[in-house]
């Protein structure tokens, strides 16, 4: 049965930065028929839920709501029509928002069971990281041994995770990254160069590396600027994958207004550029990606062999408490973290 009192979550004020969020008391919710309700144990954050919290996000609610996109827990009641789960279950799930909560409802296709060595803090930081690495590059891109793969945001948590499936593949990895330390995080994970993009022209040293041939593949977190030089890089038959629009995110004020300024620089590509060029463009958003549950099931248990067989394990950069929310949200929007951020939910 669904318990009956109230729960704390994390809602978002107004559109804004990191001070805009709250941690209220609200009821807990009621699974609908073909929902599970969670009591959450940990949550992952992703730019997605910094771009939710400035509104820019597609979808997203007007305030106050409760962001976000993953977590994991025990599975605390069920709908009538539910046949994955009993109760009781440890699971990891997707949510479209209201993870930065004790308590989530989801649809229960999309929660999967923890395997029995994951703790509930890899639980977390699982899900959209490797849902990204896998669509991106297995599913979108069909990446063979041997081709050149461009990671962007290399020590980031879907990069991490694109550097390990990457590797497995046979892929010869090139990744960029900010900082020395986050350049041998990357190398450690599974890339073979990893570039300096603050003091060094990427684009210029992955042509100097490849004899001018460039890369095969590119999995693109980024956008902006990043975006035209990596364009350029593509080989002949070569596949981009763009998923997020980082380069959008500061430690100042955000609106639509900016972002649409940032997002203006970068270059429009036409259908016949596409033909004469080779070429293949490639976008996905897994929070507007809907009538896909069952593919992404398939994909999650894929990953989880993976992870059982020692070929994946997610990087958690750092950890906060629930009532840390502010400093989470802040560390991840300023870049000054690797791998994934996770939040541990207390729900007692």
């Amino acid at each position: 049965m669904t318990p009956d009192r109230t729960m704390k979550a994390a809602f978002v004020t107004k559109y804004g930065g990191p001070e805009v969020l709250e941690i209220r008391e609200t009821p807990i919710p009621k699974p609908a028929p073909d929902q599970i309700l969670v009591r959450v144990r940990a949550f992952g954050l992703n730019f997605a839920d910094v771009m939710g919290r400035f509104g820019v996000y597609p979808g997203t609610p007007r305030p106050p709501f409760i962001l976000g996109l993953e977590f994991s827990g025990e599975v605390a009641g069920i709908g009538e029509n539910v046949t994955h789960f009993k109760g009781g279950e440890r699971v990891m799930g997707y949510s479209r928002h209201g993870s930065h909560a004790q308590y989530v409802c989801v649809n229960e296709k999309l929660a999967v069971e923890l395997p029995a060595k994951m703790e509930f803090e890899e639980g977390a930081a699982f899900l959209v990281m490797y849902l990204t690495a896998y669509h991106g590059i297995v599913r979108l891109a069909n990446i063979r041994k041997g081709e050149k793969l461009l990671v962007h945001a290399a020590s980031g948590g879907a990069g991490i995770a694109t550097l390990q499936l990457g590797k497995h593949l046979g892929a010869e990895i090139f990744g960029t990254a900010g900082t020395e330390d986050k350049i041998k995080l990357a190398l450690k994970n599974g890339a073979d160069h990893v570039i300096n993009y603050n003091t060094t022209d990427f684009a210029g040293e992955i042509k100097r590396i490849t004899n001018n041939y460039g890369v095969d593949v590119v999995m693109d977190s980024v956008g902006g600027l990043v975006y035209d030089k990596s364009w350029d890089l593509l080989a002949p038959m070569g596949r981009y994958v763009l998923y997020g629009l980082a380069a959008i995110a500061s430690q100042g004020a955000l609106n639509k207004l900016k972002a649409a300024t940032i997002i203006s620089v970068m270059k429009p590509i036409f259908p016949v550029q596409l033909m004469s060029a080779n070429k293949s463009i490639f976008g996905f958003n897994l929070g507007t990606l809907k009538g896909k549950e069952s593919y992404f099931r398939e994909a999650v248990i894929e990953m989880l062999r993976l992870y059982d067989g020692g070929v994946l394990k997610p990087l958690i950069g750092r950890t906060f408490r629930f009532n840390e929310i502010v400093e989470a949200h802040r560390a991840l929007q300023t870049r000054q973290t690797v791998g994934k951020v996770v939040v541990h939910v207390d729900t007692e």
